[in-house]
């Protein structure tokens, strides 16, 4: 991995004049880039004639949160980028793949058939596997990058970004080039672990009322410069009286202030009653992925702290003196590889007086 205070070679200096000049690339972009959320494609079109012919892409890889921080291109680098063609947006086949180092042009040969649509990968190469490709920051860097999506491309059982490049409007080749030029510019985040989670105190003087508010003030630390994908948080109640299965809580009232997400009800979340105890699940998409995790970020020399605040609005009007409830939450993110880590928890207990 090269650090670099965004150096450009001359051959990327052309590119990016000429980019500029055919409204490619908006420098504008740069400034604000995506910080965290849920993956989702915005809408854009582009106008202008077909292209095809010898095309240089020419591939700088930025980190989202820094940007004088350059990954370098390649299987034994940082990012490995592959181009496709596809006739249907389903099936595809390779025509070329990043030169290995920063800031490097790969030829590739955009045919009639492809009608002005190039394909490209971005994933992580195979060592080391540190960062995760952020592609809402990539499609704001790109003007022609009109949609991404997470699947399997070459049906390996892998999956990866995949984005969708209209190459329509290119203008032909400079005097001296053998190829037009395109600049495709990715973000990504660096791995953010390990995070914490705070232990608030336990709260010991509950009333025997209805309508109690009380809070929990669960707090998580991500690392400046990070970001981690996570894609499930839960709240477990477990009761010490005979019937712990007795909600004696308002669920529409009582909610969760997720990060990105913002505040969510007790009611908005999966229940499960167990035994001893009721679970509450919220999870982000029907599958736990990169393209459904609430990527919580933390910026370079910014507040690493992220509040995540539990409003727990208890009903012990029938409650017995110094009964408790263990309230848990918990909150699972997926690992640089894909596979969720261990969870990450904390209890507070909330007794009645």
């Amino acid at each position: 991995m090269v650090r670099a205070g965004v150096v450009i070679l001359g051959v990327i200096i052309v590119a990016l004049v000429v980019g500029m000049g055919t409204g490619v690339i908006n420098l504008q972009n740069l400034i604000g880039q995506s910080s965290g959320g849920i993956p989702q494609p915005q809408p854009t079109t582009v106008t202008g004639t077909e292209f095809s012919g010898e095309l240089d892409v020419i591939l700088q890889h930025f980190d989202t949160l820094d940007n004088s921080f350059q990954y370098q291109e390649g299987v034994a680098r940082d990012i490995l980028t592959i181009f496709y063609k596809s006739s249907n947006g389903e099936q595809f086949s390779s025509i070329g793949q990043g030169v290995q180092g920063l800031g490097g042009a790969s030829r590739v040969t955009i045919t009639s058939d492809m009608n002005s649509i190039l394909y490209a990968t971005s994933g992580v190469a195979p060592t080391p596997t540190q960062i995760y490709s952020n592609p809402e920051g990539t499609q704001l860097v790109n003007d022609r990058v009109t949609d991404f999506s997470f699947r399997d491309v070459t049906n390996d059982g892998s999956k990866e970004w995949l984005y969708k490049i209209d190459l329509r409007g290119i203008t032909a080749p400079i005097a001296g080039q053998g190829a037009s030029t395109l600049s495709f510019l990715t973000n990504s985040w660096n791995v953010g672990f390990p995070i914490t989670l705070n232990a608030p105190a336990n709260i010991t003087s509950v009333p025997q009322s209805t309508g109690i508010v009380n809070f929990i003030r669960w707090e998580m630390t991500v690392p400046q410069g990070t970001a981690t994908p996570q894609t499930e948080y839960s709240i477990r109640i477990v009761g010490t009286d005979d019937d712990a299965q007795t909600e004696d809580w308002n669920i529409g009232e009582s909610n969760l202030d997720i990060p990105n997400i913002g505040l969510v009800s007790l009611s908005d979340f999966e229940e499960f009653i167990n035994p001893n105890n009721i679970l509450y699940r919220f999870k982000i998409g029907d599958t736990s992925d990169f393209a459904n995790a609430n990527y919580v970020t933390s910026a370079k020399n910014g507040n690493n702290v992220h509040p995540i605040p539990f409003k727990f609005v208890t009903n012990y009007d029938g409650g017995v003196l110094g009964e408790t409830h263990d309230v848990t939450l918990s909150i699972k993110s997926l690992s640089k590889t894909g596979g969720s880590n261990t969870v990450l928890s904390d209890i507070v207990q909330v007794r009645v007086t």
